[in-house]
């Protein structure tokens, strides 16, 4: 773990700045980011609902699992249309998707300090974080 964390450290401090830059323009300016966020979400639920039933039927002879692909691109659909008509549900779903992933998160990073504590230094910062 900790040579995977020290080969890649660009890349965890770069997820960090991203993070650090979500974080701020959520705080400054809510609104905006909750209506970009949602309508990025509908838009991808709704492309990806189409290439998946288009990619379905395109494939249904080859394909013993076709209809289960054209299920979840109708739902996909679905989710893209409910986002853009009704987007204080959607928003009410996500929060809920959000705080669980947080907190999920949170609980591995603390793990992850305390499974690393003899190997690495500062791994208070590690549970910090997750605390966070």
């Amino acid at each position: 773990m900790v040579g995977t964390l020290t080969r890649n450290w660009g890349w965890v401090a770069l997820r960090g700045v991203v993070a650090i830059l979500f974080g701020a323009l959520t705080i400054f300016n809510p609104g905006i980011t909750l209506v970009a966020l949602l309508m990025l979400f509908g838009a991808y639920a709704l492309v990806d609902g189409i290439f998946a039933v288009v990619a379905s039927l395109a494939h249904r002879r080859g394909e013993p699992r076709w209809a289960a692909l054209l299920f979840s691109g109708i739902m996909g659909i679905a989710i893209g249309v409910v986002t853009f008509m009704m987007p204080g549900a959607t928003a009410r779903v996500l929060l809920a998707v959000i705080a669980v992933w947080a907190i999920v998160i949170g609980f591995a990073e603390i793990m992850a300090a305390v499974r690393l504590r003899k190997e690495i230094t500062g791994e208070w910062l590690f549970i910090v974080a997750g605390l966070l």
